[in-house]
C-alpha cells in the first residue's frame, strides 16, 4: 500500500520543511511511484504513492478542500457506492484514485467519515474551520498508522521509520511492550517497540485539537448486532458465498499480476479457490505460493502437517488451471537474516519470529515475479471458517432461544456428546477452571513458554496485568464468554500491519479478503447453529466451499505447522546463533529483559535432539527472545 506522513504544530507554529523531508526520506520505498507534500499553516502533510489499481496513477496527495486538507493510504471496498454518492460518472470514475474519494468523505462528514469508508486505509485529515486534525484507521487493521507527540507538535506516519527520523526524539525501548512480545500477550494495543511512540489502535480514531488537547474513540465495534434470521441453512449458505465472492473480487482491481499465499489449509485455500475463477473469467492467471521445508520436518508431530504442499497443491489444482502452484523452500535465507529482516521493516520484534524467514522468501518470490498484489486469509479464523462456540446455554443466556434449542437438537453427533459438551461441560467446567486458577496462583504461567527475565516479569507486574484484564492462560476463558468478537478486540491488532510493512519494502501489497468489513458484520450476524452441526465445526464455511476445496482441505482433518524445519535450519546456522548469544550476554539491556540463561539452554537442546519438543521451544522462546536481543542490539 501506499503511505502517509505528516506533522501537526499544535503550538501554532509551521512544520519545518525540511523534518518533512527527513521523514520522507525514511520511508521513501513506501512510494516507488511519486508522492507529493504540503503544508497548510500549522499542519504539514505527505503521500507516497504505490501504483496498483487503475487509478492509483492519478493520485495526487495530499487534497485540498472546502474543509481543509486530507492524505490518506486507501484501497477502499465500498468505492461504488462513494461514487454514487458523490454523483460521479462512469468516465470520471476511472479518473478518481481511492485516495481522492476519502479526501471528499471527509470533506462531506467530517469527523464521522470512518463509519463511511470500507476497505484498507489509514486517514489524516486537517479540519481548518474547527483547527483540529484527525488520525483514523480502517476497522481491520490492514493499514498502519504511528504517532509520536513531541514539545509543541504530534507527528504521524504509516511507517515508525518517518518519526524515528524526527531530530531530537529520545529512543529508548519500552520495557512493558518488549515483555509482552516476550510472554506472547498483551494488555496496552497502543505500543511499539520504542517508548513514546504508539500505534494508533484498529477501528479507531484520534482528534487532535489546539495545545495538543486529545480525542480518542472507537469508530467500529465488533458488539451489538442482532442475528440474522432466514428461513432455510440454504440462504445462510448462499448469502455467505455472495458475501466472500465480493469480498474476494474487491481485491481484484488491479490489472498487473496477482499472487496468493497458499498453505494446505482452509483460509488461504478458500481465497485462492474463489479468486482463481474470478481472474480466469477475465483471462488472468494466479501464481501461489507454499512455504515448503528444505529440510526434514522433525518439529512435526504425528498430528501435524509439517510439509503442506500436498494438501495446498490439491487445492490449487482443484481452483483452475489458472493457478501457477509454486513451491518456496527458503533454502537460501537464514533464521537469523530472517528476524533483522522483520526488525528493519516492522522496527519491533514480533512473536512470530519463527516464521520470519519464509515469509520473506514468499514476499521476494512474488515480488520478483512481477505481482503488485498478494492475497491472504491471515482473518480466516474469525470469519470465513469460524467454528462457532457451539454452547446451548451461552446462546440462552444471550436471550437467543432459538438458536439454542437448535444447538442443543442438532450441534452434536449423538446424545452422548450432547450430554457431555452441553450439559456436563457446563456443569464441570467452573469448577475445574477455579480449581486452575487456585493451583496457579502466584505463579508465572508464561515460564514454560517465554524467554523473559523473571526479575523484569515482576517489575512490571506481568501476571497481576494478566489478572486484572481478566486474561488465565492456565485456565482458559470463561465459559459464558462469546469468543467470536473477542478476535476483534484492539489487542489483536499487532499483527495485522505486519505483512503491509513486509510488503512496502517489496512495492508489493498485502491484501486479506477475509478481512473485508462487509463479510465481518455478515459473519458476525450469523446465528450459531449455522457454525456447528452434528458434531461439525465451520459448517457454513464447509456448505459454502463445498466442491471448490478438497475434502481433507474442507474438513480440516490435519493442522499444518509451517517451519517444520525450524530446529533443523537452526542447526545449519549454530556458530551464528551460538556467536549472537555471546554477544548478548554481553549486552547489558539483553541481560534486562532476557532470561539468557534459558536461550542457551533451548539451542543445547537442539544440538542433543531435534523433535516437535525442542523445536516447539526454540521457536516460542529462542525465537522470541533472539528477536527482542537483536532488537536491543540494533539500539546500541
Amino acid at each position: 500500500m501506499s503511505g502517509i506522513f505528516g506533522i501537526y504544530c499544535h503550538d501554532g507554529a509551521a512544520p519545518d520543511p525540511a523534518w518533512l523531508e527527513q521523514m520522507r526520506e525514511a520511508m521513501a520505498f513506501y512510494g516507488p511511484d511519486g508522492g507529493g507534500s504540503r503544508i497548510d499553516g500549522p499542519v504539514g502533510m505527505g503521500h507516497l504513492r504505490l501504483e496498483v489499481n487503475p487509478e492509483d496513477a492519478h493520485e495526487s496527495q495530499p487534497v485540498m478542500s472546502k474543509r481543509g486538507m486530507a492524505v490518506s493510504a486507501a484501497r477502499l471496498d465500498n468505492r461504488a457506492e462513494l461514487l454514487e454518492a458523490f454523483g460521479v460518472t462512469a468516465a470520471e470514475a476511472e479518473r478518481l484514485p481511492d485516495g481522492r474519494l476519502a479526501s471528499m468523505a471527509f470533506d462531506r462528514w467530517g469527523d464521522e467519515v470512518c463509519s463511511h469508508l470500507e476497505g484498507d486505509w489509514a486517514l489524516a485529515a486537517w479540519d481548518a474551520r474547527k483547527r483540529r486534525l484527525l488520525l483514523a484507521r480502517d476497522a481491520c487493521g490492514n493499514a498502519t498508522l504511528y504517532y509520536y507527540e513531541g514539545k509543541g507538535f504530534i507527528a504521524f506516519a504509516s511507517s515508525m521509520k518517518a518519526l524515528l527520523a524526527l531530530p531530537g526524539v529520545r529512543k529508548e525501548p519500552d520495557r512493558l511492550r518488549l515483555a509482552e512480545v516476550l510472554v506472547a500477550w498483551q494488555q496496552d494495543a497502543e505500543l511499539t517497540a520504542y517508548k513514546g511512540f504508539r500505534r494508533l489502535v484498529w477501528a479507531h480514531a484520534m482528534e487532535i485539537g489546539p495545545e495538543g488537547k486529545t480525542r480518542i474513540w472507537r469508530h467500529w465495534s465488533p458488539e451489538g448486532r442482532e442475528s440474522l434470521r432466514y428461513r432455510h441453512d440454504e440462504e445462510y449458505e448462499e448469502a455467505f458465498q455472495e458475501h466472500f465472492a465480493r469480498a474476494v473480487r474487491s481485491c481484484l482491481r488491479t490489472r498487473k499480476a496477482v499472487a496468493a499465499t497458499l498453505s494446505g489449509g482452509r483460509d488461504s485455500g478458500s481465497v485462492t479457490a474463489t479468486a482463481a475463477p474470478i481472474l480466469a473469467a477475465q483471462g488472468r492467471d494466479l501464481t501461489a505460493y507454499t512455504s515448503v521445508p528444505w529440510l526434514a520436518v522433525d518439529g512435526a508431530g504425528k498430528e501435524r502437517l509439517g510439509n503442506e504442499w500436498e494438501w495446498a497443491h490439491a487445492t490449487a489444482v482443484m481452483a483452475g488451471t489458472n493457478v501457477d502452484h509454486r513451491a518456496v523452500d527458503a533454502a537460501g535465507y537464514g533464521v537469523m537474516e530472517g528476524i533483522e529482516h522483520v526488525l528493519e521493516a516492522h522496527d519491533g520484534p514480533s512473536h512470530a519470529a519463527g516464521n520470519h524467514y519464509w515469509l520473506r522468501a514468499v514476499t521476494e518470490a512474488a515480488a520478483g515475479d512481477g505481482a503488485a498484489v498478494a492475497l491472504t486469509g491471515q482473518m480466516g479464523n474469525a470469519t470465513v471458517s469460524w467454528g462457532g462456540n457451539g454452547l446451548a446455554l451461552l446462546a440462552l443466556v444471550q436471550g437467543q432461544a432459538q438458536t439454542a434449542m437448535r444447538l442443543l437438537l442438532h450441534a452434536e453427533a449423538n446424545p452422548w456428546l450432547t450430554l457431555k459438551r452441553q450439559v456436563l461441560k457446563p456443569l464441570l467446567k467452573p469448577g475445574m477452571q477455579a480449581f486452575r486458577r487456585l493451583r496457579s496462583r502466584g505463579k508465572s504461567p508464561w515460564l514454560a513458554w517465554s524467554a523473559i527475565n523473571p526479575q523484569l516479569a515482576a517489575e512490571l507486574d506481568i501476571a497481576g496485568r494478566m489478572r486484572a484484564a481478566d486474561y488465565h492462560p492456565a485456565s482458559g476463558a470463561p465459559l459464558l464468554r462469546d469468543e467470536h468478537p473477542l478476535y476483534f478486540r484492539p489487542q489483536m491488532c499487532i499483527g495485522t500491519g505486519l505483512w503491509t510493512e513486509v510488503g512496502a519494502r517489496h512495492s508489493i501489497a498485502f491484501l486479506d479478503p477475509t478481512a473485508n468489513l462487509r463479510l465481518v458484520e455478515f459473519i458476525l450476524r450469523v446465528p450459531d447453529d449455522q457454525f456447528r452441526r452434528r458434531g461439525q465445526k465451520s459448517w457454513l464455511f464447509s456448505r459454502g466451499l463445498r466442491g471448490r476445496l478438497p475434502e481433507a482441505v474442507l474438513e480440516g482433518r490435519r493442522k499444518g505447522l509451517q517451519a517444520a524445519d525450524l530446529g533443523n535450519r537452526i542447526l545449519r546456522e549454530l556458530l551464528a546463533f551460538r556467536q549472537t548469544l555471546e554477544s548478548l550476554d554481553g549486552l547489558p539491556a539483553a541481560r534486562e529483559f532476557l532470561n539468557l540463561d534459558l536461550l542457551h539452554r533451548c539451542l543445547d537442546e537442539l544440538v542433543a535432539r531435534v523433535d516437535p519438543e525442542t523445536t516447539a521451544r526454540a521457536s516460542q522462546i529462542l525465537m522470541r527472545g533472539l528477536g527482542v536481543g537483536l532488537f536491543l542490539r540494533r539500539m546500541m
